[in-house]
């Protein structure tokens, strides 16, 4: 069920934030500087400080004192109901029920996911107009992914913290984000404790022969290490070793694993570089890898608002370039083409412990997909494509006839969100003259606010009623 509150929170990367309401256990917050709404699992709430009027109570769970919940149905509905309000897809995937003109979409995610699974790797642009649900098309992505079984991380790039020239940045914000099929552990945390199950079951037991097993199995040096304490999820030092978290030094977490380095400060570097895209892509790469070795089908890598890219200047571009390019090199090339000395001419090592490798040598099963609004002939997408393959899709605008068609697939939802009789057909036509005259004078004829003039001309049908 849906709160409301004026607590007004500060985010060290947003800036000042307004919590415009609770649904189930996620905030909805409105980011004051840009007008933009962002929704903050319970996980990531730590990462604000109050500054305005006090966060309201939780939400009193069912069954409790507190009591007076409506039907878990009509819950859910509101809190689908809320999201669309805002733009915002709902956080239980709800919303993609709810979708229409996306069979393309959709068809296109499934091959691509299927070229991650059996080809070895994929890299996909989705493009679209700002508003026009290339961030819901993305969210589509991920969750068809882990359906299928597919290991997912995500980013959003942004101008301040999350800079793409800032690969360790990136890096620690993907891996924080990592999600497994079927699981409620996310983050580091979660992919280490997978691996210290499987390492239960080989032969090797010291830890040097441990590593030695991964080593075999990822060929990335750095990650066969690391892992092969099978105590890692138990160490905070380590998880956030490889969440390149800044409250574990490396000096200090590589002191903790139950292995020396064999390549000293190499084998885990201080990972505070700006120039070192090749090692967040290394290892990124061997995640794949490690993700296939624990029988889910490859890892998938979303980044959303990649038009930040046109921001940076050249320099910046280059350092950019070496995380992303690495990773649509890493996910695309062809077997005996992928060494250290066979990355395309645009990327260059870091130099940092002698440079690392941007990939495994074998196929990483993994798959690169970005999203960003077009630039036109200033676009990145030539440059983007002699990192390797990269597939360019359109995401689909919404038209006149989706959107009546979007009327008749709300009107059972929002009718149980609020507990009323659904309308008829007649009714849900002319809510649906009513959504088109409220997006046609909005003027910006993009797929969320269409989305929006829908659910205001429900609520103008239901205060009408």
């Amino acid at each position: 069920m849906a709160s409301s509150s004026s607590a007004i929170l500060k985010h060290p990367r947003w800036g000042s934030c307004e919590l415009v309401r609770i649904e189930g256990t996620d905030w909805i917050v409105r980011v004051i500087a840009t007008g933009r709404f962002l929704r903050v699992p319970s996980e990531r709430r730590s990462e604000f400080d109050t500054v305005g009027a006090p966060l309201p109570p939780p939400i009193p769970q069912p069954n409790s004192p507190a009591g007076n919940f409506q039907r878990t149905e009509e819950r859910n509905a509101r809190c689908i109901i809320e999201s669309l309000r805002i733009g915002l897809p709902s956080a239980d995937g709800s919303t993609r029920q709810l979708a229409v003109g996306y069979n393309k979409t959709e068809r296109f995610i499934r091959e691509f996911l299927e070229e991650v699974s059996i080809g070895g790797g994929a890299a996909l642009l989705l493009k679209g107009q700002y508003g026009q649900g290339k961030t819901f098309a993305l969210t589509v992505l991920e969750e068809i992914a882990r359906e299928e079984g597919f290991v997912t991380v995500r980013t959003e790039v942004d101008a301040t913290e999350n800079r793409l020239n800032k690969p360790h940045h990136v890096y620690r914000d993907l891996v924080r984000n990592l999600k497994l099929p079927n699981a409620t552990e996310t983050g580091a945390r979660a992919i280490a404790r997978k691996t210290a199950d499987l390492l239960a079951t080989v032969s090797a037991k010291s830890p040097y022969a441990r590593m030695q097993w991964l080593e075999q199995q990822l060929e990335c040096f750095p990650l066969s290490w690391l892992l092969s304490d099978t105590q890692i999820h138990n160490k905070p030092e380590l998880v956030g070793l490889l969440e390149c978290d800044p409250n574990y030094p490396a000096r200090i977490a590589r002191a903790q694993h139950r292995l020396h380095p064999p390549r000293g400060p190499s084998q885990w570097p201080a990972f505070n570089a700006g120039t070192q895209g090749d090692f967040a892509s290394f290892v990124l790469c061997g995640i794949g890898r490690l993700a296939k070795l624990l029988e889910y089908k490859g890892l998938i890598v979303l980044m959303d608002e990649m038009e930040k890219w046109t921001e940076l200047n050249w320099a910046e571009q280059s350092r950019a370039g070496n995380l992303l390019g690495g990773l649509i090199w890493g996910a695309t090339a062809e077997v005996g083409r992928r060494d250290f000395d066979d990355h395309p001419e645009v990327l260059w090592h870091s130099g940092r412990c002698g440079g690392y490798p941007f990939t495994t040598s074998p196929r990483c099963h993994m798959g690169v997909a970005v999203a960003m609004t077009p630039r036109g002939d200033d676009g990145p997408e030539w440059l983007w494509s002699q990192y390797g393959t990269l597939r360019l899709e359109d995401v689909p605008a919404l038209t006149t006839q989706n959107l009546k068609r979007y009327c008749s697939l709300v009107a059972p939802t929002y009718a149980q969100a609020y507990a009323i009789g659904a309308p008829a057909d007649a009714v849900v036509q002319a809510i649906a003259s009513r959504a088109m005259g409220i997006w046609k004078r909005d003027g910006a004829l993009t797929t969320r606010a269409g989305v929006q003039a829908v659910i205001q001309a429900f609520d103008g049908w239901r205060h009408e009623s």
